[in-house]
């Protein structure tokens, strides 16, 4: 293969990825949205639709002239999805974030139909002081910010039915804020994007965590770093928030999330 042809097989690839990414995250469009969104000639993005229905990956509703996501791209994702579970997609952004900080990072996962979560998997720190987590056994979102950066993006009628089942915190014994006083501390999560809590879960225990979000734009759980109260200064706390956000919204795009997601999360 030329030189030539090599640069002209690189940039069909490029732009068909393009449309490919287009699709799955704008839904359908017709050839004319879909040229200006990509600036390629309409001739170009034809020629490329064209190619992408003869298997599949797109089809059109000649009803209303619009291309869209085809059914064998559908199958693909759903097999992609079906053979990696999310512990298993997580767990190298969760070894970043211990290589980042060398604090023990957890991922949490949501339970809708309890209103609860559970802790699905970790990576240790390296330091020999560390905590011991009760893995995969469900648990409350009102307390630690493990749960408490979940607790924030659910809708206001899951946050009342959680809210009337709980009790005092495991770890330190608090009661619990009014409604009132969840609500601003729900906002002030919302806003910075992750959540600061100490001793909640465990005792001695400084938690920071920020939500996780699926396909569908909803949270499905949580990255969190769980780091003894002595070992971080509270000049340092902010420098970790942004770290554990950041990688609880690389994991978020990595699981297809729409961008912005945690913006339109229900209130």
């Amino acid at each position: 293969m030329n030189k030539r042809s090599a640069g002209d097989s690189l940039g069909t690839v490029q732009r068909v990825v393009e449309i490919i990414r287009f699709f799955g995250e704008r839904g359908d469009a017709t050839l004319k949205e879909l040229s200006l969104a990509l600036s390629l000639a309409p001739s170009t993005c034809h020629r490329l639709l064209e190619l992408l229905g003869r298997d599949g990956f797109v089809e059109q509703d000649a009803a209303h002239r619009r291309y869209r996501i085809g059914r064998e791209l559908f199958r693909i994702a759903g097999l992609v999805q079906s053979k990696h579970d999310i512990r298993a997609i997580a767990l190298p952004f969760l070894r970043e974030l211990v290589e980042a900080c060398d604090e023990t990072s957890v991922l949490s996962l949501y339970l809708p139909a309890d209103g609860k979560m559970f802790f699905a998997e970790k990576v240790d720190s390296s330091m020999m002081l560390r905590y011991q987590l009760p893995m995969n056994t469900p648990m409350s979102v009102l307390w630690g910010a493990s749960g408490r950066s979940i607790l924030a993006f659910l809708n206001k009628d899951e946050v009342d039915r959680i809210y009337a089942a709980e009790d005092r915190a495991p770890g330190s014994g608090a009661v619990l804020p009014s409604r009132r006083a969840l609500n601003k501390e729900i906002a002030a999560i919302r806003e910075r994007g992750y959540d600061i809590t100490y001793g909640q879960k465990i005792a001695g225990a400084v938690g920071i965590g920020a939500p996780v979000f699926g396909i569908d734009g909803k949270v499905l759980g949580s990255i969190c770093v769980t780091v003894p109260e002595t070992r971080i200064a509270a000049k340092d706390r902010p420098r970790l928030g942004e770290l554990v956000r950041a990688t609880a919204a690389e994991l978020s795009a990595a699981l297809g999330a729409p961008r912005y997601a945690s913006v339109k999360a229900s209130a």
